[in-house]
């Protein structure tokens, strides 16, 4: 009996051992294949697998891998290997142990990595713990192709090769590393490093970038992947200085914290700029810099940080500077600004102090800083080419002091400016003096004066920071030539000046504005304004905020006005009338009227070249009693009224004296133009009345057809068979929505008058 059953057992054993070895590659492979794709399913990619080989007791080799990203991913991946040869431990991956691939060998890989900012995606889950786990103990790839994509910036890796020992030493060695950004494009060239893999820690190290540009080492540590977070460790030898660096990045959900640290010193920036492939060329060197950042680079008003540099002899573009030092710490939306300091030759500027950067716009009004700036500048032009100005733009000197206190809507300090001879955005001022005071319930504004000539411009008021934002003063202005300050296109082609006065009061937010403009060969332009603007509102609160405005021009001589439209579109005629805006813009009310007389046109909607009329207003409608108009081939009269009580859907409606008629056949996206085009017979349908409806301050318009026969206009709001949308933004899409105008009837020769008059 104990012999049956000993043969029993050596039987049952054997069959299990023929089973193994008959029937283990099918199931390692099969159930590799399945834990590959469940694993792809989970992080919602793709996976595609060749033919999979598992021999009993030796090395998975699997033909062909393919995995890319399903389509809406935040990350884009497309992985590709070819001949891929690994010894897993199932145990250890399915338990996630750590070391579940023992050794990976790769004869070609290419690898592709784009990043959507794009709002309309959002970033997966990734299971960065079964990652961990698949890290291998020991890895060789033949043949890299790596490219990443992150916004702007891109990276390219080509025809590299990387090994990674636990024991000994590995190699590292590519083709060609290219870096492509807004800031740097450079391409390093046959780069040879030996690498050191540990604990999932790949050190490259030993390796020349460039001459004078040597990386010592650089470490990417990935031991922590499965707690979402990687690091990165670099030393670089930068042209007898030093570049030493550590960054790490967290991403636990959905935030991102980063972690940067880093130190240079006796660095020449133009040779760095040189050899890193600066898109701009620096001068001059760092001395020292030191810098630290913690937070989320999309947020970073959140975040905190810390710098202090220093450069000498720094040269960009134009710009130059002796010395500039800066130190700065910012934490929780809080910035203490230890030293700015600024000298170039005899130009000279610090400031100092700390502060708290506001979240909202209003609250910049009560702030909380303490600082001190103390300038000194002899040549205003070079010390505003530093900050990307014209040499030109500026000139002469001007002297700046100054203290500020800012504590809990307590406010104290002062600030003065005086300059001479000065030339501002080329604009030469003889004279500039400033002050501001700081007190502890008020800004006030106690002198502000540029003088140029019999010119000036003078101001003075308070800003009263704690009760509402409240702001009072006034201002006066006396200029004898406008165009010597503005860009008015034509202005002084006949030599006459144009002066302006301006008085304005404010009080409580409340200004009363009054000008008078003198155009050349014009009677007088009045202006007198009353509205309300308050600190921190918004273009909605203003539409629907008190308003009074009268304009009066009596007589605008055309011809010699100066063109404030570009292109040009007067060339001849006379503008009077006189116009009163009350009640606000959203819902306007208007009197008054408006007369061209002659005018002679260029450049002008639907190509007209001449144009009289007369508009008159009254409350919240307008008409247009006339409008004769001439193109280069037909003549229009019109007329027509205008429906804008409400700013949000003006209503414009235009018939026409001739018949006008339809003869667009059909427009498939947008209206971007309205044509006039002469015809003789045509059977299009005749127009009876134009009809065009949208926002005032917008650009949703739409025009709508009253055709002969039919009741009245299409309302906008419904369909219609003639009903059209403009098309709105910069591109040139759309079609052209033509008018049928009979045409101008032509003068007879003479032979034909003289055999008329004989008949």
């Amino acid at each position: 009996m104990p012999k049956n059953r000993l043969l029993l057992i050596s039987l049952a054993t054997l069959i299990v051992l023929l089973g193994t070895i008959v029937f283990a590659p099918f199931v390692v492979s099969n159930g590799l294949r399945l834990w590959l794709h469940w694993q792809a399913h989970r992080q919602q990619l793709k996976i595609e697998l060749g033919k999979i080989s598992a021999p009993l007791l030796r090395p998975v080799s699997i033909v062909r891998i393919r995995v890319t990203s399903k389509p809406g991913a935040a990350t884009q991946i497309e992985l590709n290997a070819e001949q891929t040869i690994l010894h897993p431990s199932l145990a250890k991956i399915l338990t996630g142990r750590g070391d579940g691939v023992r050794t990976l060998s790769i004869q070609r890989a290419r690898a592709e990595i784009r990043r959507d900012y794009s709002q309309s995606v959002r970033p997966a889950h990734f299971n960065w713990t079964a990652l961990q786990t698949l890290l291998p103990v020991n890895f060789d790839i033949g043949h890299l192709d790596l490219r990443v994509e992150n916004g702007p910036n891109v990276v390219l890796l080509r025809n590299a090769s990387i090994s990674g020992n636990q024991i000994e030493a590995g190699r590292f060695s590519a083709g060609e590393f290219t870096i492509t950004s807004p800031l740097l494009r450079q391409t390093f060239s046959q780069l040879r490093g030996a690498t050191k893999w540990q604990e999932d820690r790949l050190t490259v190290g030993g390796m020349n970038l460039a001459r004078g540009l040597d990386l010592q080492s650089i470490t990417i540590d990935l031991s922590r992947l499965e707690k979402e977070r990687a690091d990165l460790q670099f030393d670089l030898d930068v042209l007898g200085g030093k570049i030493r660096a550590s960054i790490s990045n967290e991403w636990p959900g959905e935030h991102s914290i980063w972690n940067v640290a880093g130190t240079a010193s006796g660095i020449s920036l133009a040779q760095t700029s040189e050899a890193l492939g600066f898109t701009d060329r620096l001068g001059g060197s760092l001395r020292a810099c030191n810098f630290t950042f913690r937070g989320d680079p999309r947020d970073p008003m959140l975040g905190t940080a810390s710098v202090w540099t220093e450069l000498n002899g720094l040269s960009w573009h134009n710009r130059a500077a002796d010395v500039i030092m800066l130190g700065a710490i910012f934490y929780n939306r809080q910035i203490q600004l230890q030293q700015l300091y600024i000298k170039q030759r005899q130009n000279e500027l610090s400031m100092s102090g700390e502060g708290a950067i506001p979240s909202k716009s209003a609250d910049w009004l009560n702030p909380d800083f303490r600082g001190q700036i103390l300038g000194k500048v002899t040549d205003l032009g070079q010390f505003a080419e530093l900050f990307g100005a014209g040499p030109r733009d500026f000139a002469g000197a001007i002297a700046i002091e100054g203290t500020l206190n800012a504590r809990e809507r307590k406010v104290g300090g002062f600030l003065t400016a005086r300059g001479n001879s000065l030339s501002l955005f080329k604009r030469q001022i003889d004279r500039l003096t400033a002050k501001i005071n700081l007190k502890a319930d008020a800004l006030e504004l106690e002198q502000f004066e540029l003088v140029r000539k019999k010119d000036f411009i003078r101001a003075q008021g308070k800003i009263d920071i704690s009760h509402d934002n409240n702001y009072s003063g006034s201002m006066e202005a006396k200029v004898g030539d406008a165009s010597e300050y503005f860009l008015l296109g034509g202005a002084n082609s006949n030599g006459a000046a144009i002066p302006v006065q301006l008085n304005t009061k404010i009080s409580s937010g409340s200004w009363d504005t009054q000008a008078v403009v003198t155009l050349p060969g014009s009677s007088p332009v009045d202006l007198a304004a009353k509205f309300s603007l308050k600190i921190g509102q918004d273009w909605k609160t203003f539409l629907a905020s008190p308003l009074e405005a009268t304009i009066r021009f009596p007589a605008v001589v055309l011809a010699s006005a100066p063109q404030f439209l570009h292109p040009a579109i007067f060339n001849e005629g006379i503008l009077s009338g006189t116009i009163s805006l009350s009640q606000n813009l959203e819902h306007p009310g208007i009197a008054g009227e408006v007369q061209l007389l002659n005018g002679v046109l260029q450049n002008a909607p639907l190509d007209l070249i001449r144009a009289s009329g007369r508009m008159t207003f009254s409350g919240d409608h307008s008409a247009l009693e006339f409008l004769n108009a001439t193109t280069k081939d037909v003549d229009l009269s019109l007329k027509g009224e205008v429906d804008f009580r409400y700013s949000k859907d003006v209503v414009v409606r235009i018939s026409s004296a001739t018949p006008i008629f339809d003869t667009s056949a059909s427009v498939q996206d947008c209206v971007r133009r309205i044509e006039i085009v002469p015809v003789d017979v045509t059977l299009a349908p005749t127009i009876e009345e134009l009809e065009f409806r949208g926002n005032l301050f917008g650009d949703n318009w739409k025009v709508a057809l009253k055709e002969k026969g039919t009741a009245s206009v299409a309302p906008i709001t419904t369909q219609s068979a003639r009903e059209f949308h403009f098309c709105a933004g910069t591109t040139p899409q759309g079609e052209a929505f033509n008018i049928g105008v009979p045409p101008r009837p032509q003068p007879s020769p003479p032979s034909a008058r003289k055999q008329k008059r004989r008949r």
